[in-house]
């Protein structure tokens, strides 16, 4: 069983903790509220379906540009040499690690059992 003054600090400290944080919340300046910015024509019209678009008669089309600039331009064309199938150093280093563990697990001791940790 606790004593008493154990307790009683105890209780003490708790108190101290919550009040004071309670005090520094209370002394935190309120965050700035930031206005919604009005939104824009083209994000409204984007969010139209053919249902509200009717609604608006031609206004969707009349608020088009005229000048829209072109597309950018696709991928550049693959290079010849990617045609065919290239044997990287990845491709070689993995075709030689099996390899050799067919050649480890072919081979067999003086006494005739493989060569497997088996």
């Amino acid at each position: 069983m606790r004593s008493l003054p154990k307790t009683l600090a105890a209780v003490a400290a708790s108190t101290a903790l919550v009040v004071s944080s309670t005090a520094a919340a209370a002394a935190a300046p309120a965050a700035p509220v930031q206005q919604v910015a009005a939104p824009n024509a083209w994000m409204v019209l984007s969010t139209l379906s053919p249902t509200t678009d009717v609604a608006l008669g031609a206004a969707a089309t009349a608020a088009q540009p005229t000048d829209v600039p072109p597309p950018p331009p696709g991928p550049p064309p693959p290079l010849p040499a990617a045609a065919h199938p290239v044997l990287t150093g990845e491709l070689l280093t993995v075709i030689l690690w099996f390899g050799l563990i067919a050649i480890a697990l072919g081979t067999h001791e003086p006494t005739g059992r493989p060569n497997s940790p088996a």
